[in-house]
């Protein structure tokens, strides 16, 4: 073996060297391994690499309890009851909205438009009214303190258990319900009437089926066809090829002995009863056996709402004559009775037999439509 292998140079220095004699004598540390003549050590980073562990970041586990500064609550007993009022205040708001909520689900009409606002006015108030009340009974009557405790095992001591059930007792007691009679009776008052929320839901599930409720709509013998924007619709108003969407104007006899035919249609009326009256050209339609005499003139009367979803069938294609549903495509062939020729809708659109009064208005001769209008499954009920 020559000198050469038998005295190898040096390592140290800030560039010399393998990566494992580096890591070892880092460059530009000192101490003996840093120069040439003293023995090798491992090497210490010269600053800590995780800055969380910075007196800076650390502080903050030396600060104990700081309290807030007091409340006018704290000091003034005058402001503690008028908080106190406020907070029962709140929850009365909540018995309040309990209730408006059980006696409109149960006393309320259904049909009426206030229904469905009332039941949500009520629910929000009740669900409201109780969280107000809380988070004000926690900012100006429950003691403010701040906090900070450092990560400990998550199985408690027995020491830990003592001094857990004693804060509880204490916070009990910091919560004043004992002394604090109104909170009391107001917050157990809310709490109560609040079961009627769930329970409420449950007995909606013993309300009756709606039988069949569904297999009729608004339409009667002798109703004229108005139009949404309220224009009584006559033989001549619609040219080969048109449609329009109309609605029963259900006569009345008004204080006078006159019959008259209202204009405005209500939302319920429109929701069931919307028709679509199509104007064919002569010789297109192909009526069923025993309708035969149901049009007039090409005038055909369908139901609007789509066997399949419900949906309104409005888009008409003059050059094949089909009505096409924009939900999910299904496609009914007018002249051949509406029948369903395309598309997840499973039966022909209900027709509503039509005629012509003494006046020249159109009407519904027959009355109502004599099977199912909307989703087939209704009819199976």
């Amino acid at each position: 073996m020559s000198a050469h292998d038998e005295n190898p140079p040096a390592q140290g220095g800030a560039g010399g060297g393998s990566v494992f004699d580096r890591v070892k004598r880092p460059a530009g540390g000192g101490g003996e391994g840093a120069g040439g003549g003293g023995p090798e050590a491992l090497g210490t980073p010269p600053a800590p690499t995780d800055s969380s562990q910075l007196p800076e970041h650390t502080s903050w586990q030396q600060t104990g309890v700081a309290h807030r500064p007091p409340r006018a609550e704290d000091v003034d007993r005058r402001a503690e009851r008028r908080a106190e009022r406020l907070i029962a205040f709140w929850f009365f708001v909540s018995v309040v909205g309990t209730v408006l909520f059980i006696v409109v689900n149960f006393v309320g009409d259904k049909h009426e438009p206030y229904y469905t606002p009332l039941l949500g006015t009520g629910m929000g108030l009740a669900l409201a009214g109780l969280g107000i009340g809380m988070i004000l009974w926690a900012k100006r009557l429950m003691p403010h303190e701040q906090a900070v405790q450092d990560r400990h095992p998550f199985r408690s001591t027995d020491e830990e258990t003592a001094v857990l059930e004693e804060e509880v007792a204490l916070g009990w007691k910091d919560m004043g319900l004992g002394r604090h009679k109104v909170l009391r009776r107001s917050l157990l008052g809310a709490g109560t009437v609040l079961g009627g929320l769930l329970v409420v839901p449950l007995l909606n599930l013993t309300n009756a089926k709606p039988g069949k409720k569904l297999d009729h709509t608004h339409w009667v013998k002798g109703a004229r066809m108005v139009t949404g924007e309220g224009r009584l619709v006559k033989m001549g108003d619609l040219a080969i090829g048109a449609i329009e969407t109309v609605f029963p104007s259900v006569p009345h006899v008004n204080a006078n002995g006159e019959t008259e035919w209202p204009t405005h249609v209500d939302l319920h009326t429109k929701a069931d009863s919307a028709t679509i009256l199509i104007r064919l050209e002569p010789g297109i339609d192909k009526p069923r056996p025993g309708r035969e005499d149901w049009g007039i003139d090409g005038l055909v009367a369908y139901s609007k709402i789509c066997t399949h979803a419900g949906c309104p069938v409005s888009l008409y294609e003059q050059q094949t004559h089909h009505l096409l549903c924009p939900c999910h495509q299904s496609v009914f062939d007018v002249p051949d009775g509406c029948r369903a020729i395309f598309g997840p809708a499973s039966r022909s659109l209900p027709q509503l037999a039509i005629g012509v009064d003494d006046e020249g208005y159109l009407i519904a001769r027959d009355g109502d439509y004599t099977e199912p209008i909307g989703p087939a499954f209704w009819e199976r009920s």
